[in-house]
C-alpha cells in the first residue's frame, strides 16, 4: 500500500480587527472595529538558561529550560476614522456640536500678508470652520475695511487674509464680526498615555484556507513610526499608521487562544 501524508494547509491571511479598550477602573469598554488593517504579525523570542555538566573534563550542556518568553508584533492600519486617529495619538475622539451663534467684535491683531483663524482660543486653537457674514472693523468697530481691497475671506476654513497695500496697517487691532453656521463634526486631540491597554480579536476570513479566530485577552499596543500628514502630488499610496503590540499573560487566562470553526456533522 502507499503511503499516507497529511494534506498541507496553505493560508493567505485576512480577517477584522477590533479592540476592546481597557479603562482605568479595570472595566472593558467593548470590541470596536478598526476597520482595514493590511498587516498584524506577532514576533515570539525567547530566552533560555543553559547548563552545562561539570562531572567530566569536558563540560557539556545537559539540559536547556526555557526561562522567559515575550510575545510581541506590529498592527498597521489605514483607515482613519476618529476612533483610530485618537488611538494613534493616545487621546481622545469626541463629536462637537457648532451654534450658529453671531460672533461681533472679535479682536485680533494683524499685519498685512498674513493669515488669521476666526474663533481661536486656548481651548479651541483650530478655531471656527465654515463661517458665514464676515466683516472686518477698524479697533473701535465703527469703520468697515473694504473686502477683496484690505482682505480675504476664506468661509470654508474661517480663515482670513490681510492683504498688502490695503487700509491695514502693520499690527493693527482689528475687530471681526461672522457668524458660525450650525452643524455637527468629529474632533480628535492627543492625550498624555503613551500606550494602551485591552484586548484584541481577529475574526478570520481568509482568502486560502480555513479560518482561525486568534483572541488575547491582555495587550498593549503603542503608536510607532511615521504618519505622512502631507504626501507628494504624484504619490499613490494611501497613508498607514501602526501600533507595536505586546501580548501579555493576564492573571486568569491564557496569552493567546486561537479557535477553528464548528463544521456541521463532522
Amino acid at each position: 500500500m502507499a503511503l499516507k501524508y497529511e494534506t498541507n494547509q496553505y493560508v493567505i491571511p485576512r480577517g477584522r480587527v477590533f479592540f476592546n479598550l481597557q479603562r482605568a477602573d479595570g472595566t472593558f469598554a467593548g470590541e470596536y472595529p478598526f476597520g482595514n488593517c493590511p498587516g498584524v504579525s506577532l514576533t515570539i523570542d525567547t530566552e533560555k538558561a543553559d547548563h552545562y555538566s561539570s562531572e567530566t573534563g569536558l563540560a557539556q550542556k545537559d539540559a536547556a529550560v526555557v526561562v522567559r518568553i515575550d510575545r510581541t508584533g506590529s498592527l498597521t492600519c489605514d483607515n482613519f476614522s476618529p476612533q483610530n486617529f485618537a488611538r494613534w495619538l493616545s487621546g481622545t475622539a469626541a463629536r462637537v456640536t457648532q451654534a450658529a451663534t453671531p460672533v461681533v467684535g472679535e479682536e485680533i491683531t494683524v499685519s498685512p500678508g498674513y493669515f488669521y483663524q476666526l474663533g481661536a482660543t486656548p481651548s479651541k486653537p483650530l478655531g471656527v470652520r465654515n463661517v458665514t457674514g464676515v466683516a472686518v472693523n477698524n479697533e473701535a468697530g465703527t469703520t468697515p475695511y473694504e473686502a477683496g481691497v484690505d482682505y480675504e475671506v476664506d468661509l470654508p476654513t474661517g480663515r482670513i487674509q490681510i492683504l498688502a497695500g490695503g487700509a491695514i496697517a502693520e499690527n493693527t487691532k482689528v475687530k471681526v464680526n461672522y457668524t458660525p453656521v450650525a452643524g455637527s463634526y468629529d474632533a480628535v486631540k492627543s492625550g498624555g498615555s503613551s500606550e494602551l491597554t485591552g484586548s484584541l480579536r481577529i475574526v478570520s476570513d481568509n482568502a486560502i484556507g480555513g479560518n482561525r479566530d486568534v483572541f488575547c485577552p491582555l495587550v498593549t499596543l503603542t503608536p510607532s513610526g511615521d504618519l505622512p500628514l502631507i504626501a507628494e502630488g504624484n504619490s499613490t499610496d494611501f497613508a498607514q499608521m501602526e501600533f507595536g503590540l505586546e501580548v501579555l499573560k493576564s492573571a486568569n487566562a491564557e496569552a493567546i487562544y486561537v479557535d477553528g470553526r464548528p463544521v456541521p456533522g463532522v
